[in-house]
């Protein structure tokens, strides 16, 4: 089947995969310039996905990564097709099934990055493993000693926030019947 998959982050780029896996002829469609960026969710880890493959690349550790460099560096061992900078209603071309992994979400997010000792108290908090902290919150970004090094804004909800959580609505999508 020809897949278009709406969507390149880390839901839609595990979609991707397992669809390609399955042998299936994916196009991924990005409305952003760029795969991974801007950043707008955490990279929160809880474990439950093996990221180890890509740990030199993403400064993994036990609760904490760069999810922008874990989406560039999925893509760059995906062999398929990426329009970015393309909205999906603009494509002419027939595809025999299209999954949106794009996010319905409601709750606006506040994150930053500092330096580990400076984060305050927000309800996520991953760190990274060059000394990094990346803090998100609902309310306002707290000021914190030397200032934010990286300051982000995102919408979704607590419980898709991790990069494991992204990546298993991923695979749930590319399994669901076919429509």
């Amino acid at each position: 089947m020809n897949i278009l998959v709406i969507g390149a982050g880390l839901t839609g780029l595990s979609c991707a995969h397992e669809l390609h896996t399955q042998g299936h002829e994916v196009t991924v469609v990005e409305s952003r310039a760029e795969i991974g960026h801007p950043q707008d969710k955490p990279g929160l880890v809880t474990g439950q996905t093996d990221l180890t493959e890509f740990a030199s690349q993403i400064y993994l550790t036990n609760n904490g990564c760069r999810r922008p460099w874990l989406a560039k560096s999925m893509a760059q061992k995906l062999p398929i097709t990426y329009l970015l900078r393309t909205q999906a209603s603009t494509i002419t071309q027939d595809f025999d099934r299209t999954i949106d992994t794009t996010s319905p979400a409601t709750t606006i997010w506040e994150g930053g990055v500092t330096l580990k000792g400076r984060e305050p108290t927000t309800e996520i908090i991953a760190h990274r493993s060059d000394g990094t902290v990346e803090c998100w919150t609902t309310g306002p970004l707290p000021e914190v000693e030397g200032g934010w090094l990286e300051r982000f804004t995102g919408t979704f909800d607590e419980n898709h926030a991790s990069v494991d959580a992204s990546i298993s609505r991923g695979i749930e999508l590319a399994s669901e019947p076919k429509t």
